[in-house]
């Protein structure tokens, strides 16, 4: 009887034999994957020890991985990494609907002083119906543990906040990636954070 691991590791090498790639193409396969593995351990483990739950898991060709952040029933926002990022980015998406651009462009220094306080950059995308916020807080790998995770997640919140206190009716409520308007998929670029 083969062990877990001899099977496993048949089956990688039974696909790298019929591979048309490079051996250096194939090596950066393993090496990426090897790495998601390892990130997905880490973020799993380090989301665990702060009381943190992660749902929605999703990898693409930009992303290494992207969770959506919950604590209890609370979202917080969601952490990603995309396969060439030396970090991860703990971020959250807010939407202000139409009639509350103006106020948030009258006071757009307040919140974009807030975010840039607290080490958060802030996106702007405007469409004719809203206009998205992205903020982004951005944590290194090698610096990637329990405290800077508890503390990027709370100057993510002091924005977020700050935004709420701006519009208190706007459609600025957190939703899950598949729910209304204003929780979807952050965009990742190829760029490294």
């Amino acid at each position: 009887m083969t062990s877990t691991h001899s099977f496993l590791r048949g089956q990688i090498l039974a696909l790298l034999k019929e591979s048309t790639t490079s051996a250096q193409e194939d090596l950066e396969a393993l090496r990426q994957c090897a790495a998601q593995i390892r990130n997905r351990a880490i973020v799993g483990g380090i989301a665990q020890e702060c009381g943190l739950t992660l749902a929605g898991f999703r990898t693409d060709d930009a992303l290494e991985l992207y969770y959506n952040i919950k604590r209890g029933r609370h979202d917080l926002g969601f952490i990603a990494k995309g396969w060439e990022d030396p970090g991860f980015r703990i971020g959250d998406l807010v939407e202000i609907g139409w009639w509350d651009r103006d106020v948030l462009k009258a006071n757009s220094h307040h919140v974009m002083r807030v975010c840039a306080t607290n080490g958060i950059a802030m996106t702007i995308q405007e469409a004719p119906s809203s206009m998205t916020l992205q903020l982004d807080g951005v944590i290194y790998s090698k610096g990637f543990n329990r405290q800077t995770l508890l503390q990027t997640l709370d100057s993510l919140n002091a924005c977020v906040e700050k935004i709420h206190t701006l519009i208190p009716r706007g459609l600025h409520d957190q939703y899950p990636p598949t729910g209304y308007l204003c929780r979807g998929l952050a965009p990742v670029s190829s760029r490294s954070h």
